[in-house]
C-alpha cells in the first residue's frame, strides 16, 4: 500500500509544479513523484485515489528513515566542518593539513598602535583594546624580505599539525552578488599566530579545525530529536512550506483522542 506523507508547491518564474512524498510499504521506503504542474495539461494539485492517510505504526517508520537521513546529512557537514572549513573565525584554533613553506618576512613596529599592541582610550583609562591592525603584537609584516648574511633569503617550513590562532580570515578575488565566484576555501587565506609567536599567513585549503568531530553517539542523538519535528519535504528537497503534511494531521487527532480520553478519565 502507499500512504501519503506530504505536498509542496515549486512556484517557479513562469509555472508552478506541485510534489507529494508517500510511503511505500512494498518497498519500505519514502518516494517523492510529481503530482502534477500548470506547464502541461493532466496531472492534478495533491493525492489522488490509491493513496491513504498514514497510519502510527507508518508514521514511526517514516520517522525512522527521516532519523537516518538527518543523520548521514549532520556527519557529512561535521567532517565538513572540522576536515575542510570553509571559514575561519578570529580566535578559531587551526592545524596544518599538509607543510607549509614560505619566506621569512621582516616585521617592524605597527604604525597605528606605535608598537604597543593597544589602543588606548584618551578619556578613560580603563577602556585597552587591541590593536586592529597588529591583533595586539604590537608588529607587523613588512613587504621586505628577511635575509642571512650572505644576502640568502630566508626560508621556513612548517611541519604536519603545527598549531595555530586565526587573527584574521581573508578572501582574494573579485566577488560578486549574483556571480558564481564565491569566497571558499580555495580562495581564502588566514593570518595566524603559530606557538612561537610568529604571524604566517597560510592558504585555508592546507588548514583543518584543531578539534575532533562529534562523537557518533552525539550525532544520533541529535538526529534522532529533529527528526520528532516530521519534517519530510526538507529531505527531499522542498525549499518552501508545506501545502499539507499528513502526519502532522493524524498526529494532532492522535493527541486530541487521548486528551479527550483523559479528561473523561478524569
Amino acid at each position: 500500500m502507499k500512504y501519503k506523507i506530504c505536498e509542496w508547491e515549486d512556484n517557479g518564474y513562469h509555472d508552478s509544479y506541485f510534489y507529494g512524498v508517500y510511503y511505500n510499504t512494498d518497498t519500505g521506503l519514502m518516494k517523492e513523484i510529481q503530482l502534477g504542474a500548470t506547464a502541461y495539461a493532466g496531472g492534478g494539485y495533491s493525492f489522488g485515489v490509491g493513496y491513504e492517510m498514514p497510519t502510527l505504526e507508518i508514521i514511526e517508520k517514516c520517522r525512522v528513515l527521516l532519523a537516518a537521513h538527518i543523520f548521514t546529512v549532520i556527519s557529512n557537514a561535521e567532517y565538513r566542518d572540522v576536515f575542510l572549513p570553509e571559514d575561519a573565525k578570529e580566535k578559531d584554533t587551526v592545524r596544518l593539513l599538509v607543510p607549509h613553506s614560505g619566506m621569512v618576512m621582516v616585521e617592524e613596529p605597527c604604525q597605528k598602535c606605535e608598537g604597543k599592541g593597544h589602543w588606548q582610550n584618551p578619556r578613560r583609562a580603563e577602556d585597552k583594546r587591541p590593536c586592529f591592525a597588529c591583533h595586539g603584537r604590537g608588529r607587523m609584516r613588512s613587504k621586505e624580505k628577511a635575509r642571512a648574511a650572505d644576502g640568502k633569503i630566508l626560508r621556513f617550513t612548517l611541519p604536519v599539525d603545527t598549531v595555530f590562532t586565526v587573527q584574521a580570515c581573508t578572501a582574494f578575488g573579485t566577488f560578486y552578488r549574483n556571480g558564481y565566484n564565491k569566497p571558499n576555501r580555495s580562495n581564502r587565506s588566514v593570518l595566524s599566530i603559530a606557538g612561537d609567536g610568529q604571524l604566517y599567513r597560510i592558504p585555508l585549503a592546507k588548514l583543518r579545525m584543531d578539534r575532533d568531530p562529534m562523537p557518533e553517539e552525539e550525532l544520533r542523538q541529535r538526529a534522532e530529536a529533529l527528526s520528532h519535528e516530521h519534517q519530510y519535504g526538507a529531505m527531499f528537497g522542498c525549499k518552501a512550506w508545506l501545502s499539507a503534511n499528513f502526519i502532522q494531521v493524524v498526529l494532532g487527532r492522535h493527541a486530541q483522542h487521548v486528551n479527550r480520553t483523559f479528561e473523561k478519565a478524569a
